[in-house]
């Protein structure tokens, strides 16, 4: 939790509002699209680990690009940096969304198993399906109230 505020407070920081913002758009729009990618083509007679990886490797890529299009396409905004601690809370919640996302992906029985050797805060926070909500839900209302 610890790495979760201090990475989410230097990413912040270094990307403002914005950047944050379109982060968590991305997001929302690759969850959307990923499940129609062929990305099981790929993976066909791999290991669940290898699966796991492949397909946090795509999304991370394809999370990237879509962000820089995005802040491409939308280059003309105004720039807003905000206040500190709304900058830290956004960047908290965008990459608490994005954990939650990465696991998502993950083969049911590493999850299960715990094969991924993730500690049990984590899996709590970030894989069970109560705080998996909560994860996604909040980062839209950051970008709306922040």
């Amino acid at each position: 939790m610890l790495f979760l505020a201090a990475g989410g407070f230097f990413w912040g920081i270094s990307g403002g509002k914005k950047k944050m913002a379109f982060m968590i758009l991305a997001v929302y729009v690759l969850l959307a699209l990923f499940p129609f990618l062929p990305v099981d083509k790929l993976t066909a007679g791999r290991a669940e680990t290898e699966i796991f990886m492949w397909r946090a490797g795509i999304f991370l890529a394809l999370l990237i690009l879509l962000t820089l299009f995005l802040l491409r396409a939308l280059h003309g905004a105004a720039y807003i940096s905000g206040i500190w601690w709304e900058v830290l809370i956004l960047a908290i919640l965008t990459a608490g969304f994005l954990m939650v996302s990465l696991l998502s992906l993950a083969p049911a029985v590493l999850i299960k198993n715990n094969l991924l050797n993730l500690s049990p805060l984590t899996l709590k926070f970030f894989s069970d399906a109560a705080t998996a909500r909560w994860w996604t839900i909040l980062p839209i209302f950051g970008v709306i109230f922040l």
